[in-house]
């Protein structure tokens, strides 16, 4: 998983995905999650996880992207962050 700050990994993400990424991604899940729907129609497998299960005043999201024996993921208090950390990851490997 690489590091990014917020504005390194927006940029990723516009590089590659240009007009598709949806304008929200990076801090609304469900816009996070229409570029997983359209990886998931390319054979990529996604899975997100809240490791932090039971606690209410904590979250650990883990999303993770698999294809052909890779996987990539992301981890971050906020959810579509996770998601969108392994979607670069994935797309610049």
């Amino acid at each position: 998983m690489a590091e990014y700050t917020y504005e390194g990994l927006e940029a990723v993400l516009k590089e590659k995905l240009g007009d598709s990424m949806p304008e929200r991604a990076m801090v609304d899940i469900h816009d996070a999650l229409k570029i997983t729907e359209k990886m998931e129609e390319d054979g990529w497998k996604f899975k997100v996880e809240d490791m932090s299960r039971g606690c209410l005043t904590e979250s650990d999201w883990v999303a993770t992207l698999s294809k052909d024996g890779k996987e990539f993921a992301g981890r971050s208090d906020h959810s579509a962050l996770a998601v969108c950390v392994a979607v670069a990851d994935a797309l610049i490997s």
